[in-house]
């Protein structure tokens, strides 16, 4: 690699190299801005350091990074390409890039990992994803040709030691992802890097047995697959059912941004995006407690299970008691980011999203406020560009 930049990094803000959407960063630019690879300490020097705590929901996965406070804020970035977003069930991967030479110290008495490798990325650890096989909470990776641990900062508590300042494939999401509602974090444009194979997928419309249009759902191995049809007879005209159809689109289902601390400590995303649907409409039919395929279930709550795979780590599903007056009537929130909507990855002809009023922002602003704040305004200002007006409707 092209070597890194000798001098100590500024403790004042630093302003970040801009790129459009069409550039490409230079590999410096992209191991400054992403790798943090202008955090260097002098051989002879013995900095002061702080240390900081991560733990997935369920406590089995449990690590620290001891870090030099001379190198702090760290950057932070998002990725959202197809291997990030589809395994992790949301609009992508939320990444801490540890500085070289500084890596996690595991915790817990013992080392319980599940690891998922995506065929064909070839040696070491690039398309290795490591995750909590208990609640299926992502830990992060070891880029080998970078010599350097990507942490999941959404797992840490306060305080904060990183900044969003970049995000990574910013095109495969089709339609912009995540990147549509965040223009700036904390005044700051996010530092965009593309690459030759940074393009949306192709997918087509399906088809189910009625003719009618079907969504698919889909993991990133494959191990839990199903589709979504549009709102039928059978929804609209039950009482109960009928409350989860967008209030604007009898053809759509209500979504939202949710950033409860749970979903966070479980996706290991600072916000997850959510859509509701029946779970008897589902194709196949999901079974009641959500196992069929390759997943896996958790309780993180006495009235809440979670369904993620348990082979590459996705989201997939939320079956709360709140939204299930009978067997036949459960409503299931299913990850948006696992959705493989022709239209992109936040499947506007689908859903309609809840951009006036998210789910549990008071509880993530006790957590990262700047970034938080960033997403709510970005996420109200789209829909009012875009739609006329930021709705705000009942999930529950």
């Amino acid at each position: 690699m092209p070597g890194t930049t000798t001098t100590n990094p500024p403790q004042e803000e630093e302003e970040l190299p801009k790129k459009n959407n069409n550039e490409t960063m230079t590999t410096l630019d992209t191991l400054v801005v992403f790798y943090n690879r202008d955090k260097v300490i002098e051989s002879d020097e013995s900095p002061e350091t702080e240390t900081f705590a991560a733990r997935c929901h369920c406590g089995n996965v449990n690590f620290t990074v001891t870090l030099p406070t001379s190198y702090l804020p760290l950057n932070a970035y998002i990725c959202s390409c197809t291997l990030c977003r589809y395994t992790h069930g949301t609009f992508g991967s939320y990444h801490v890039s540890l500085p070289q030479g500084v890596a996690p110290e595991w915790t817990s008495n013992t080392l319980n990992l599940s690891v998922y490798k995506t065929p064909g990325s070839g040696a070491g650890g690039h398309g290795q994803r490591i995750f909590c096989p208990t609640c299926g909470a992502h830990n992060g990776h070891y880029e080998a040709w970078a010599g350097q641990w990507i942490i999941e900062p959404s797992l840490f508590d306060a305080p904060i030691f990183w900044r969003f300042r970049g995000i990574g494939f910013p095109n495969s999401a089709g339609d912009g992802g995540v990147l549509s509602w965040l223009p700036e974090v904390g005044g700051r444009k996010l530092t965009q890097v593309s690459m030759d194979h940074d393009f949306a997928p192709d997918y087509e419309a399906e088809v189910g047995a009625d003719g009618g249009e079907r969504l698919r759902a889909e993991c990133k191995c494959g191990g839990v697959s199903f589709t979504i049809p549009r709102p039928g007879e059978k929804v609209k005209g039950d009482a109960y059912l009928r409350r989860y159809v967008s209030p604007t689109d009898p053809g759509k289902w209500k979504a939202f941004l949710d950033f409860c601390r749970d979903c966070r400590l479980v996706s290991s995303a600072h916000g997850v995006p959510w859509v509701l649907v029946p779970r008897t409409v589902l194709e196949p039919e999901v079974p009641p407690d959500l196992r069929f395929g390759t997943v896996k279930t958790y309780k993180s709550s006495e009235d809440v299970t979670r369904g993620f795979c348990g082979v590459c780590g996705a989201t997939v599903f939320i079956k709360c008691k709140d939204r299930s007056p009978t067997e036949e009537t459960e409503v299931l929130n299913i990850a948006v980011g696992i959705l493989r909507a022709p239209e992109g990855a936040k499947a506007e002809n689908w859903v309609t999203w809840r951009a006036g009023n998210p789910e549990w922002v008071e509880d993530a602003m006790d957590y990262d406020p700047e970034f938080v704040e960033a997403v709510v305004d970005g996420h109200r200002e789209w829909a009012i560009e875009k739609y006329g007006e930021a709705l705000d409707f009942d999930v529950m």
